[in-house]
């Protein structure tokens, strides 16, 4: 996991607070890659939650009379029914593809993937062939990049990059269950796979992921079975010039067989792996605490949270607007109010001048639908434009949602609003990068008020 930052004693057995407060500080600096294993995606079932893996292999596995392990491993029984001539290659993609594309839509996944798609990891590698991770940041509208490696076509190298103002990367090592040639499924697949990404340069994964690897990050792998021997062959190759420089800390699924003597002092003499006595699970939920500790990374719903953000907008017509651009306030620690937090609060002029005595920001979402005459807001506009004063606390910063004649409103004379260029967001085909960019603006925002 960490590099140069966290230097911990063979063997740790549990870990300290201030283990904890450095991964969350190097998440916040993306500094930190995210590795999600084969048991890391799990769905509820029953009173529990299993790997999706899991719950595929079963279903494949109906009718083949394996013990319980067997047919828990997706390989093996992909394998067993080649081995058996029961199903073709073809229709054992077909299967797993059926199999994804009903869970996209009817899977329960744990509610922890989805607060740890909202941490700013630069790098998330994942091994199983859903999308269903990078699906949260489609969800939440933030801008991201999705990938994957096709074993049997390697593409060129995409030329990954990962500064500051570049896309988080969702790649998934294995394939993709959309694209059935990527997938990576019997053992024999597993063996080609490695002759590949081992072998021909032009063939292997992306030099350029490969380089991110080489510079001194945190390394969280969760749901990872280090039984297995093709996790080694695929550390090698991802690891080849990083050996010496990193040190992964390893969660395993909760309830999950303990990782046995001989893997342990492999991975440990391999790779500095450890492994905590502590489940992914216990794991991801204290990290979220810790990380919803530093300043400036609380949830918009934290009580305690210094700085209150007014959302101005019409219901009716913009909500889609404004769940958007709630969604990338979402990291910063502000509190938010809608309209919709007058209800039962009386006169709703009131309650916004109140709102405006209390509160450091206020964001009126503007279209043409804003400027109706039922929004209660629409009276205060002057007063609200005559109170703007960012150096004393208080910011009117108008975001342009939907095109609209907003110079010929007092919010026109504002030299606060967003985009810019004052091209509106919505229809401009970079929705997420926009409200990224006003969110960003914010916090820097925010951060000087603190």
């Amino acid at each position: 996991m960490p590099t140069e930052t966290v230097a911990q004693p063979a063997g740790v057995s549990e870990l300290t607070s201030t283990i904890y407060q450095n991964i969350a500080r190097n998440i916040s600096e993306g500094s930190c890659v995210l590795f999600l294993g084969p048991l890391a995606i799990t769905a509820k079932e029953g009173s529990g939650y299993r790997p999706l893996t899991e719950l595929c292999a079963n279903q494949l596995a109906k009718g083949l009379n394996l013990g319980k392990d067997e047919q828990n491993s997706l390989a093996h029984v992909a394998s067993t029914l080649r081995i058996r001539a029961q199903r073709s290659d073809t229709m054992i993609i077909s299967d797993v593809q059926d199999f994804y594309s009903k869970a996209e839509h009817d899977a329960d996944l744990h509610p922890v993937l989805e607060k740890l798609a909202d941490l700013p990891f630069r790098i998330v590698i994942n091994t199983t062939p859903d999308d269903f991770f990078a699906r949260y940041y489609a969800t939440a509208v933030r801008d991201y990049r999705f990938d994957y490696y096709n074993f049997r076509k390697p593409a060129p190298d995409p030329l990954f990059a990962f500064g500051e103002n570049d896309a988080p990367l969702i790649y998934n090592l294995f394939g993709y269950y959309k694209k059935s040639e990527s997938l990576v499924l019997t053992y024999s697949d597993q063996l080609a796979y490695i002759n590949k990404i081992t072998g021909a340069q032009h063939e292997r994964l992306p030099d350029s992921l490969l380089a991110a690897f080489a510079v001194p990050r945190f390394y969280l792998f969760l749901g990872f079975d280090f039984e297995d021997w093709s996790l080694r062959v695929l550390l090698d190759a991802l690891f080849k010039n990083a050996r010496n420089s990193i040190q992964p800390f390893a969660y395993p699924l909760k309830g999950a067989q303990k990782t046995g003597p001989y893997a342990k002092v492999f991975f440990q003499g391999e790779f500095k792996m450890e492994f905590p006595e502590v489940d992914m699970e216990t794991f991801s939920t204290k990290l979220l605490e810790y990380y919803g500790q530093l300043d400036g990374h609380a949830s918009s719903d934290d009580s305690t949270a210094r700085t209150e953000v007014l959302i101005l907008h019409n219901e009716a017509s913009d909500d889609d607007g404004c769940t958007a651009l709630l969604s990338h306030l979402k990291p910063l620690k502000v509190k938010t109010l809608t309209v919709k937090d007058a209800v039962g609060q009386g006169d709703l002029q009131e309650w916004l001048r109140a709102c405006f005595d209390r509160c450091q920001v206020v964001l009126p979402l503007v279209s043409a639908d804003f400027f109706d005459g039922s929004n209660p807001a629409l009276p205060l506009l002057d007063e609200l434009v005559q109170r703007n004063n960012p150096r004393n606390r208080f910011l009117v910063m108008p975001i342009l949602w939907k095109n609209c004649a907003i110079d010929a409103s007092p919010l026109g004379g504002l030299r606060t609003t967003r985009p810019l260029n004052r091209i509106a967001i919505s229809g401009s085909g970079q929705e997420a990068k926009l409200f990224a960019d006003i969110a960003e603006t914010l916090k820097k925002y925010i951060d000087n008020l603190s």
